[in-house]
């Protein structure tokens, strides 16, 4: 959840609010340029998405009115493609003050400059900058060379820096590089981040205030972690529920085959099946006896280059992680809310809906948030506890 202050929150619960948008012009070297600030109204400004599914998690489109021609796109203007932009979303508290929680920091990618009968708008869009680590913008100025024994966190930072970044906020990590690797100008720097977050066990992404977050994975989490929120529909109370959409997800794997290796070659093999002859899998409705059996085979079936090597862990851990999210989340939950501006993907939140059976705790995919005042669509998966521990095995 973004941090914000109590009053906030208790603001934010009140049934009549007055909510604002705040943008944040810099330079590319994020020197602050200037900023514009509007009461969100019954205009349809726009709207900003997360998505934990895309490298790019953080993007916003947004309409601003030329009344003065402030935000027409040149070169030499507010608006153009080598700015960057911090948006916040902000709520006016029962003191009158306003208090700003921050919404991320983007890379302007697309400008448009309309006039009509309407009157004249610029449209921009933005992405989160993670952008500049992806396709043409992300190539790998230098051929790199990481050792073999170097923190995996600190090949990271090796490759971010290499293409301009500074910032991080990463949990500790204790993984090494396990042999040699070698990266060429022009390649992907986004890629080469999958394949180190992936040994890793981490997430790697932007967070809201512009920095590299390499976040650790623990598959217990979902089960000590409280919810940061709560929805429910027999609340008398309940401001923010509109309606909701479940639907069973088709991703179920109860047999799960990892490949580790190069090239063709597989030296490492991992295979987990839930099945009623492991006494751990005692009365689970997804045993290859009751559904049938449905294979997930890692990487099509080909060896996974980086689960090679001597050790059995890498092939082991990508199939229990597999494993858990193919038993786990298996109810997808579409929710109608009012905007609630602090929740993040991946924030947990717990929601009882009694006429459609919605109750538990379900993890936040994604997330639609208009700026005006209408709905706000959250895209969530239910954490069913199928495997205890992680280290069940």
């Amino acid at each position: 959840m973004i941090p914000s202050s109590s009053d906030f929150l208790r603001a934010l619960r009140l049934p009549i609010k007055e909510f604002y948008l705040k943008i944040e012009f810099y330079d590319s070297k994020m020197n602050y340029l200037n900023e514009f600030t509007k009461q969100i109204t019954e205009n349809d400004i726009g709207s900003i998405t997360v998505d934990s599914s895309r490298a790019v998690r953080r993007s916003f489109q947004f309409t601003l009115l030329n009344k003065h021609g402030e935000f027409l796109f040149g070169s030499d203007k507010l608006i153009w493609l080598n700015k960057r932009v911090r948006v916040y979303t902000g709520l006016k508290l029962t003191n009158k003050t306003i208090e700003y929680i921050p919404q991320g920091v983007f890379v302007l990618t697309e400008l448009k400059d309309t006039d009509n009968e309407n009157g004249s708008y610029t449209t921009i869009s933005g992405q989160d900058k993670m952008y500049l680590q992806t396709d043409k913008r992300g190539s790998l100025k230098y051929d790199t060379e990481l050792a073999v024994g170097l923190n995996i966190g600190e090949a990271i930072k090796v490759l971010a820096r290499n293409n301009g970044e500074t910032l991080f906020n990463f949990d500790t990590v204790t993984e090494t590089v396990p042999y040699t690797l070698t990266y060429q100008a022009g390649d992907s720097t986004y890629k080469a981040y999958e394949e180190l977050s992936l040994l890793a066990k981490c997430d790697l992404y932007y967070d809201v205030n512009g920095y590299l977050r390499l976040r650790k994975i623990d598959l217990n989490s979902f089960e000590h972690e409280p919810s940061v929120w709560k929805v429910d529909s027999t609340n008398p109370n309940e401001r923010f529920y509109a309606g909701n959409q479940r639907s069973l997800e088709d991703t179920i794997a109860n047999h799960i085959v990892v490949l580790g290796g190069s090239g063709q070659t597989a030296t490492q093999k991992c295979e987990l099946i839930v099945t009623e002859t492991d006494p751990k899998w005692k009365d689970s409705p997804y045993t290859v006896e009751s559904i049938g059996r449905i294979t997930y085979w890692h990487n099509n079936g080909e060896p996974d280059s980086l689960l090679g090597g001597e050790d059995n862990g890498p092939v082991l851990w990508r199939a229990k992680y597999e494993l858990l999210n193919r038993l786990s989340y298996s109810e997808r939950l579409s929710l109608n809310l009012a905007p609630i501006y602090v929740l993040e993907a991946n924030d947990i939140i717990e929601v009882n809906v009694p006429n459609n059976s919605v109750n538990g705790k379900y993890l936040i995919q994604s997330l639609n948030i208009p700026l005006k005042p209408e709905i706000m669509t959250c895209d969530c998966l239910k954490y069913v506890k199928v495997i205890d521990d992680w280290d069940f095995l």
